[in-house]
């Protein structure tokens, strides 16, 4: 729940102050100054008094007028978990369970975890002293893991899978050991041998395998990775924001931008919304375009010194149809319909789908609804600020084959969510040392959600640099 563009331009405001009492006492002593630092801290003292006459403060103020803004925003975050359906945190993917949930005839465990971050560039320029345009390139880092457990499995699914494998198998297709089970759970030191099995066994189900059963790292066991090459670009989004309205007490802003579908979605056929491995999409695969409307009240001030602000900020984006393919699904064997008609006789997780290979979909992501209440407090140097935000995503609309939607819908990975998060941010500005710099740290936690991902390690540190290309 990012905003778009960092409009905290009163860092610059506040530091007005010790510069000088007024436009005399500037011009008095940029008079003594001599030499280069003399005459760059006389040029920052004009366009700071400039500032100060301007009142800016909170979120929804814009760059003055020939004001240049450069920001780099790093952020960190590890995936440790979900809410499901009843906000309940359980694994990133819903275990699968056939059978009664007690004693289930088989039940498997995905194994999904991973990590990431970005690194988001923009560059904004004030047009007006209300109205400024911002360019956005966003990148992206992730090392996400599939490696999926069977955690337990009933000796009579046992019996009959090794039965049916000798009648329909190839000779010399490996059966599953006994051995490996402990009542029906599976033992700890054979849990990477069940896993090598069931993922070599997979595609006599109808689904692509999720790795190789015969090379991996025993520490991690048998499975997939996906892990970029370095940065990789998502969606790219531009736009303009406007600070409509302004006074001493109130301020409002609108930011309308638009979406390019600069990002790459992830291959169907490793693809962590459709279980068939651990690759996430880095964009969302078409045009779209967002609104964010912010709203200011300045509840305290002393001076120039001291300001608290409450702060609300609402974020609409939505995105137009794609087309997606599906994956390339694998024909079922007689032995694998013979296992599902045991464990999932409708096929609501297992429908023979071989027929939709190299065909597509039409995909509508939902409309994506953010909300975020804060309070801030900014003195000379440093400011803090603490806020809760809340974060929905609609359902997203499949037009796609009857089967294959009831499979996505199965796994509950595009089903509607929202989560709800605690902000923490700090952050100190380096222009009362004539550098037109300012840093920040936030840090969000997961307080609550519903079918959404839960995060934790999750911080950002962001630099703003400014630079006056006119006066």
């Amino acid at each position: 729940m990012r905003r778009g563009r960092s409009a905290v331009w009163l860092l610059v405001l506040l530091v007005a102050v010790p510069m000088g009492a007024g436009a005399q006492e500037v011009e008095a002593a940029s008079g003594e100054e001599e030499g280069l630092w003399g005459k760059y801290t006389n040029y920052w003292d004009k366009i700071l008094e400039r500032v100060m006459d301007m009142d800016l403060y909170g979120a929804s103020a814009q760059l003055p007028k020939g004001i240049f803004k450069f920001k780099v925003d790093y952020n960190m975050r590890r995936a440790v978990g979900r809410f499901d359906n009843h906000r309940v945190r359980t694994d990133m993917i819903p275990p699968i369970e056939f059978g009664e949930p007690d004693n289930p005839l088989l039940a498997i465990n995905l194994g999904a975890s991973g990590e990431g971050g970005g690194v988001t560039m923009q560059f904004s320029y004030g047009i007006t002293d209300a109205l400024d345009f911002y360019f956005e390139l966003p990148f992206q880092y992730m090392d996400v893991q599939m490696r999926p457990k069977v955690v337990a499995m009933d000796p009579l699914a046992v019996a009959m899978i090794n039965s049916n494998i000798r009648q329909h198998a190839p000779p010399g297709y490996p059966e599953i050991d006994p051995n490996w089970f402990d009542g029906s759970r599976v033992k700890e030191r054979f849990k990477n041998e069940a896993a090598a099995w069931f993922l070599r066994y997979l595609p006599r189900l109808g689904r692509p395998s999720m790795g190789d059963p015969d090379n991996y790292p025993d520490k991690l066991g048998p499975g997939k990775s996906f892990i970029t090459d370095g940065l990789v670009l998502a969606d790219i989004n531009t736009g303009f924001s406007w600070n409509y309205y302004r006074d001493k007490r109130i301020s409002a802003a609108l930011c309308a931008r638009v979406f390019f579908p600069t990002g790459r979605i992830a291959d169907p056929m490793n693809s962590l919304m459709l279980a068939t491995g651990p690759g996430l999409d880095q964009g969302v695969g078409s045009f779209g375009m967002g609104f964010t409307q912010w709203y200011d009240v300045r509840v305290f001030r002393y001076k120039h010194w001291v300001d608290i602000i409450i702060g609300v900020e609402l974020t609409m984006a939505y995105f137009f149809k794609s087309h997606r393919r599906y994956p390339d699904f694998p024909e079922p064997t007689g032995d694998g319909n013979a296992l599902l008609d045991m464990l999932d006789a409708e096929r609501n997780y297992f429908p023979d789908m071989h027929d939709l290979t190299g065909k597509t979909f039409e995909y509508t992501p939902g409309v994506g609804v953010d909300a975020l209440l804060q309070i801030g407090v900014s003195s000379l140097i440093f400011d803090v600020g603490l806020g809760i935000g809340y974060s929905y995503a609609q359902e997203p609309e499949f037009n796609a084959d009857w089967r294959f939607e009831q499979m996505v819908r199965g796994l509950e990975m595009a089903a509607a969510g929202h989560y709800e998060v605690l902000r923490f941010a700090a952050g100190f500005n380096l222009i009362p040392f004539y550098i037109p710099l300012s840093i920040h740290y936030q840090y969000e936690k997961n307080i609550g959600g519903r079918n959404t991902l839960i995060f934790d390690r999750n911080h950002w540190i962001t630099v703003e640099g400014f630079l006056p290309t006119v006066f």
